[in-house]
């Protein structure tokens, strides 16, 4: 289940921009998000799982090669002492053949120090709902998966053996396995994705993807074919240093992402 989660990502240039909160995402105004596929996979947002409006991000995986990752950057990232929440809305097709247990999983970027000079130290902190209960995905339903500090969650990156701890020990510091990251580190980006080693066919939709700090939601997406002229406009603010540093990812670099030996699946 585990995802050796490597992304290699681009300078960008001053011209871009993205949405601080994209409330609605579409083909057309991805505000600030972007999917990738890679290996046996696509991704698309379509009509083909409608959730909350006409639409979602629809995922297909073909064989143990696909993977598929939807990302968000910060414009300006937040400490993750601050973390109050993130939500995001799954769909897992009958007709798959994975493993039963595994579903889109969630993920907070984190840069460890916060300095957005330096980016050797940033790594994943990584949702899975399969660590949250060891029950199989429900299946033809949409599933909301709320991630809040006492959820469990594995580090992506970074060089520290592999290991289960709470959101929360990341934010006090305690987190144990020689991690750097804690509540001074910095939540730089978020994403839904799903894939690799996910032995068989899956086929579903991530959607209502959300992310709060300091109790204020800083991300909110759903994704839709268009947007109703009812949804209004999102205001797009100007990047900072982070912002400009981090935009124009290079987002078929998914890397590789491996499942712990021994883990279900």
């Amino acid at each position: 289940m585990r995802s050796g989660l490597r992304f290699v990502f681009l300078a960008a240039t001053a011209a871009l921009s993205h949405a601080a909160t994209a409330a609605i995402v579409t083909p057309a105004a991805l505000n600030g998000w972007s999917g990738t596929a890679s290996g046996a996979s696509t991704t698309a947002i379509t009509t083909t799982f409608p959730n909350a409006g006409n639409g979602s991000a629809e995922i297909t995986l073909n064989d143990g090669t696909g993977k598929v990752g939807w990302f968000y950057i910060l414009p300006t990232p937040v400490a993750l002492s601050t973390f109050t929440s993130g939500t995001y809305d799954w769909w897992r097709d009958s007709a798959s053949t994975n493993p039963a247990i595994q579903a889109p999983a969630y993920a907070l970027w984190i840069d460890n120090d916060c300095n957005a000079a330096t980016t050797g130290d940033r790594a994943y902190l990584v949702y899975e709902p399969y660590y949250q209960t060891t029950a199989n995905a429900p299946t033809n339903q949409w599933v909301t998966e709320t991630v809040a500090p006492a959820s469990v969650v594995w580090q992506a990156g970074g060089g520290v053996p592999w290991s289960t701890q709470p959101i929360s020990a990341y934010m006090a510091g305690t987190a144990t396995g020689g991690t750097a990251i804690n509540g001074s580190s910095c939540i730089i980006g978020v994403l839904a994705f799903a894939g690799s080693g996910w032995m068989g066919m899956f086929h579903g939709a991530v959607d209502n993807v959300t992310l709060s700090a300091g109790g204020t939601e800083l991300v909110n997406a759903n994704f839709e074919t268009a947007a109703s002229a009812a949804a209004g406009t999102v205001a797009v603010p100007t990047l900072g240093e982070w912002g400009l540093a981090l935009t124009a990812m290079l987002l078929g670099g998914l890397g590789v992402w491996r499942r712990r030996p021994g883990a279900r699946g």
